[in-house]
């Protein structure tokens, strides 16, 4: 007689976790308005700052982010004191916007996925997670460029080498995550009819 053996229970594959996953959907939405209405304010004060960069007659600050060593240069120098104070305020305060937008955005690619879970699609609900965790990691490209474009600020243009790479790369991360958000509303939009 051969002895009894015990079967192993069929177990689901291990899915990775996104940030925020012990979350309840409603927390997390809840989370997502705090966050949301915090960006809108950070953005009103970015949007001062930009037009005050602006009425110089120079870029605002993206230009700025991805000009690198030799366009940095020529900004500051359209900018002169009434720009770089500009955008040294608006640099401060973007200290403070990527503990803002990279959870809102990470919570976002959350609600897409469970969006997209009862649709025609529900594979594309399997990318969450890392694309939540790449909007998190995208924050700390944020800071680095932040430090190297007031570097760059207060010694001609030095460290917007860094800046524009650290930026490029922020910008890598971020993308897919919106278009993620915009794929997972339009395919939402289609299986509600």
């Amino acid at each position: 007689m051969r002895p009894a053996t015990a079967s192993a229970p069929d177990s689901e594959p291990v899915r990775p976790r996104g940030p925020f996953y012990r979350l309840s959907p409603s927390r997390q939405r809840r989370t997502m308005e705090l966050l949301a209405a915090g960006a809108a304010v950070q953005l009103a004060f970015f949007l001062r700052f930009e037009r005050r960069m602006t009425r110089t007659g120079g870029p605002g600050i993206i230009a700025f982010e991805l000009a690198g060593e030799d366009g940095s240069a020529a900004i500051l120098q359209r900018w002169g004191e009434s720009g770089r104070a500009a955008a040294r305020s608006s640099l401060r305060l973007d200290f403070v916007f990527p503990a803002t937008y990279a959870p809102l955005q990470a919570l976002g690619c959350l609600a897409a996925a469970r969006g997209l879970a009862g649709t025609r699609h529900p594979a594309l609900a399997g990318a969450a997670p890392a694309l939540a965790w790449a909007q998190l990691a995208a924050a700390g490209f944020d800071y680095v460029e932040n430090v190297a474009l007031l570097v760059a600020l207060d010694h001609d243009g030095r460290g917007a080498r860094l800046a524009r790479r650290a930026a490029l790369t922020k910008f890598v991360l971020l993308a897919p995550g919106w278009a993620y958000m915009a794929t997972a509303a339009v395919v939402g939009r289609r299986s509600a009819r």
